[in-house]
């Protein structure tokens, strides 16, 4: 598994068709022809990636989102590396400070 650091910024990638249903959303691959089905918690951090966050970002929305007292870092961390393994998101370049 890829190791992913705090800082690590996602994006979705195209060509991906999201349908929601009652219990999270259907997401579609056309590139691969793959159907995924994401629980309401794994939509969450799919959609984050869209926006471009950090893998901190996304531990700290989902903490805040679900009252938790500690940013579920293992969880989303392993969310993340079966976004990335299905390809459904990827790791955005690093955005240089001027």
């Amino acid at each position: 598994m890829t190791e992913i650091a705090p800082d690590t910024k996602f994006s979705s990638v195209d060509g991906i068709e999201v349908n929601r249903v009652p219990d999270g959303a259907m997401v579609y691959q056309n590139e691969r022809e793959r159907v995924h089905f994401l629980n309401p918690t794994a939509l969450i951090v799919f959609e984050l990636c869209g926006l471009n966050k950090t893998a901190g970002e996304i531990e700290a929305f989902i903490a805040d989102a679900f009252g938790l007292d500690v940013a579920p870092t293992e969880a989303v961390k392993d969310c993340l590396a079966s976004l990335l393994d299905e390809g459904l998101v990827v790791c955005a370049p690093s955005s240089a400070a001027p």
